[in-house]
């Protein structure tokens, strides 16, 4: 036990030797782990929040039944619940209304109403906020509570329905959720809850509901129950779908995840590579301990376990002190992310177990892998060449750089492929060549220097030379810092742009009206005889087709239909297409759909459709903005043919004028056809919703990148420090001299610009080049266009200067102090 703690004592006397430089090093691991933890608790709970609320519509149901004309008889399933093999099932019933709220701002709203069979069903999950939800009554949202200024126990009437008593308040959720402000209730109705048999007899649709859904026992092979099932309602106007939770179409996170990725692998990286400098210094410094240690008896394997104990310091400090601050950041950019992209207060809980134990051991082996090259260099120290402290040879270090020089075009070479991924060996080019780089910008700023810093100046270009590469790899964690944030800034400031292209393109129409009852001529001759109304089409939407992907896993997503050549469609724009025939129907696959199926194009996917399984050749992939591109198109006689869905629900209408005319159809629409108005959607409001989200991302993804460039700059302090240290005997020579403390302060402030201002150069010609090469990626060359964040360029060029220069200015004041025999004596 004493001998375990001798050993700890000499190890934590060996990392702590210099204190200011143990000092940013820790802070640098903290720092990284930190933001690590941040990203993986942010990323994990966004996908278990978004994954819960589709758990708590599908509810624990099997199956449901749904039929091609939106409504149908109960009777037809009764024998159902009385089979075998169901467990329990629930019925439910989707209509149309308006609520009457007694609210001064206004009369009344438009509103869903779910009427549900069984309250106490236990196939349903609500979040229940206040009330009891098993109990029959009115259940409204959070939302629609604070909007309507009602509470439990407070009664609400339905316009030509009745009135009904609050028994329960739900949080937002995938099965009801309302509009959070007054203006979008104007676009969006509300839903909530009620008896089935209640909404019936207001509704005069006594006996009919809209779907029914039920939970299997344990034990039923459920794809022969399936295949069964759908056999047996091939000639009825119902069919049976697998309950499937897959929110791909309401979400499109997958970008996000990937920022959160970048963010914490670079952090992570540049706190590794900090860690690595402190380690290999301190091995170079300690070559005559080690070899006197290998004299007395040490072995390799000694030395090995004694450098190792100390980067387990490091990596116990980091972790210990980085966890609980990635909890706390991680709760405070998950506030962020869920009021940008959700459209509602969603209740959640941070996830913690996997994004904990994830960075827990990230923050245990990038240590250990950043120092595996200085431990090894550790054990292999010869005892003559350390004690004579001779170096490697000039042919040994050239041959080392060109090697460098040779891996780092091939890095770059590769990063220039069109590949989501490929671009960040652009990064690691970047390092590798950086030296190179680093040397071309020293000629170019040296006047500079030595104009604004005269003579300490000029000794601080020449002092940079014996710490090339340290300084060189500084500047270049600094470099990437600048360069994300140059992208991520553009990839903001255009986006939103290239979102409204996208949506209007692809949109088809300016507005879409459902109904709950099919488009008619007569409906279509009411529509286009509004003064604001250009034209009217008709198309299909077929909710909840199923499939499997290529992994065998189940996934859910909408059918919609168009009508005429494809390459004319409105709602996509063929991306590929194959010139071979096929005899099955075909169809075409938007691209995220396509990506997630893991087929390819001319290949046959098979779905489950309300006339059955059928195979469908994939004849093309499309880009569209419906459903973020998760949806599949077929042509109409297609849709008739073989899906056995004979009406059309959905109507695209053209106004006039967009931006003035919109509100206007909005309201003949609701006049005409309130009462069977499922919803209307235009464009407009979907380029609002867009937009809205990026808005909420720009200023959280922009402060994560300035941590990212003040970490680099905490790399910067950290050299310099390891620089000052090494050169202690040169600066008490040149203060007895006559150097005065102000000079020496200049001279390492002129290092730490000369390390910044390369730093912030080559950034920001990386980070234009990346924003080039993804405007022309064919992956989201609709989406970013060219253009340079210019406010975002001088923010980035004013805090990456401006680090620099404080970061250096403490190594420069610890410099400044040493005393000058001291400094003469140190060894």
């Amino acid at each position: 036990m004493m001998t375990m703690l001798l050993s700890f004592l000499v190890s934590w006397r060996n990392v702590t030797r210099h204190k200011k430089r143990f000092l940013f090093t820790i802070l640098a691991v903290v720092l990284g782990v930190t933001v690590m933890t941040g990203m993986m608790i942010v990323k994990g709970t966004t996908a278990s929040t978004m994954e819960n609320q589709e758990q708590l519509y599908a509810g624990s149901a099997d199956f449901w039944i749904q039929g091609n004309e939106y409504f149908f008889p109960m009777s037809e399933i009764e024998s159902f619940s009385e089979r075998d093999e169901v467990e329990k099932g629930v019925a439910s019933l989707l209509k149309q209304g308006f609520v009457e709220t007694g609210n001064e701002t206004f009369d009344q709203a438009s509103v869903r109403l779910t009427g549900v069979s069984s309250f106490n069903n236990g196939l349903i999950e609500l979040p229940v906020k206040e009330g009891d939800v098993t109990k029959e009554g009115l259940i409204i949202t959070e939302n629609a509570a604070n909007l309507w200024e009602k509470g439990v126990g407070d009664s609400l009437s339905f316009t030509n329905m009745g009135s009904m008593e609050i028994t329960a308040i739900v949080y937002e959720g995938a099965m009801l959720n309302s509009p959070k402000a007054i203006d979008e209730a104007s676009t969006r109705h509300a839903r909530v809850m009620v008896p089935l048999d209640i909404l019936q007899s207001w509704t005069g649709m006594e006996g009919q509901i809209t779907n029914y859904r039920f939970e299997t026992k344990a034990g039923i092979d459920q794809n022969a129950l399936l295949e069964n099932y759908q056999a047996e309602l091939s000639d009825s106007s119902l069919f049976i779908q697998p309950v499937v939770i897959d929110g791909r179409q309401s979400n499109d996170v997958d970008g996000l995840y990937y920022t959160f990725d970048l963010i914490a692998i670079i952090s992570v990286f540049i706190s590794a590579f900090i860690a690595f400098n402190m380690i290999y210094a301190s091995i170079v410094e300690r070559k005559k301990e080690f070899a006197v240690m290998k004299s007395i008896g040490y072995t390799n394997r000694n030395i090995h376990r004694l450098v190792l104990r100390e980067i387990a310091i490091l990596s116990v400090i980091g972790i210990v002190a980085g966890l609980p601050l990635g909890i706390f950041l991680g709760a405070f950019i998950q506030d962020i992310i869920i009021s940008a992209v959700a459209t509602q207060n969603v209740a959640y809980d941070l996830e913690l177990a996997q994004p904990l134990v994830l960075s827990a051991a990230v923050g245990i082996v990038f240590p250990f892998l950043a120092a595996a090259f200085p431990v090894y260099q550790a054990g292999k120290v010869p005892i003559m060449e350390a004690m004579a402290e001779k170096h490697a040879t000039n042919q040994v270090r050239k041959t080392i750089s060109t090697l460098r020089i040779i891996a780092g075009i091939i890095c770059t070479g590769i990063g220039l492929i069109d590949h989501l991924w490929a671009f960040l060996l652009l990064f690691v080019g970047l390092v590798l060549l950086y030296p190179l780089w680093m040397r071309i910008i020293k000629i170019i700023i040296s006047p500079f220097i030595k104009v604004v810093f005269h003579y300490p100046g000029i000794l601080a270009i020449r002092s940079t030379k014996p710490f090339m590469n340290r300084n060189a790899n500084t500047s270049a964690m600094l470099a990437i810092g600048v360069s994300l944030a140059l992208f991520m800034s553009a990839l903001l400031e255009s986006l939103p742009e290239g979102m409204e292209n996208d949506i209007r393109s692809t949109f088809g129409g300016d507005i879409h009206a459902v109904k709950e009852t099919p488009w008619t001529e007569a409906d279509l001759e009411v529509v286009e005889a509004i003064d604001e109304v250009e034209n009217v089409s008709r198309f299909a939407n077929v909710p909840t087709i199923t499939w499997k992907t290529e992994d065998d896993e189940y996934r859910e997503f909408s059918m919609m239909s168009f009508t005429g050549d494809p390459e004319d469609a409105e709602m996509f724009r063929i991306t590929e297409e194959t010139a071979e025939v096929n005899e099955r129907p075909h169809l075409y696959l938007g691209e995220r759909a396509l990506t997630e199926w893991g087929g390819n194009v001319g290949d046959i996917l098979t779905l489950n459709t309300p006339s059955g399984q059928v195979d469908f050749f994939v004849k093309g992939k499309v880009q569209t903005s419906h459903y973020t591109g998760y949806v599949a198109f077929v042509d109409d006689s297609v849709r008739e043919k073989v899906f056995n869905w004979p009406e059309q629900f959905h109507l695209s209408i053209y106004a006039n004028d967009e931006e003035r005319n919109i509100p206007i159809v909005y309201d003949h629409l609701s006049e005409s056809f309130g009462e069977v108005l499922s919803s209307v959607n235009s464009v407009t409001s979907d380029v609002e919703q867009a937009k809205s989200a990026i808005s909420g991302m720009n200023e959280l993804i922009q402060g994560l990148l300035i941590l990212i460039v003040a970490l680099s700059a905490i790399g910067v302090s950290n050299t310099l420090f390891m620089n000052t240290i090494e050169r202690v005997k040169e600066i008490g020579t040149m203060r007895a001299i006559g150097f005065t403390k102000s000079q020496v302060r200049l001279m390492i402030v002129a290092e730490g610009l000369l390390i910044g201002v390369a730093g912030v150069i080559v950034g920001t010609l990386y980070g234009i080049l990346v924003i080039y090469l993804n405007s022309k990626s064919e992956q989201v060359e609709a989406l970013l266009s060219f253009t340079v964040p210019w406010i975002s360029l001088f923010l980035a060029i004013a805090s990456g200067i401006l680090f620099s220069i404080v970061a250096s200015w403490l190594p420069s004041v610890t410099a400044s102090r040493v005393p000058v025999k001291d400094a003469i004596n140190y060894d």
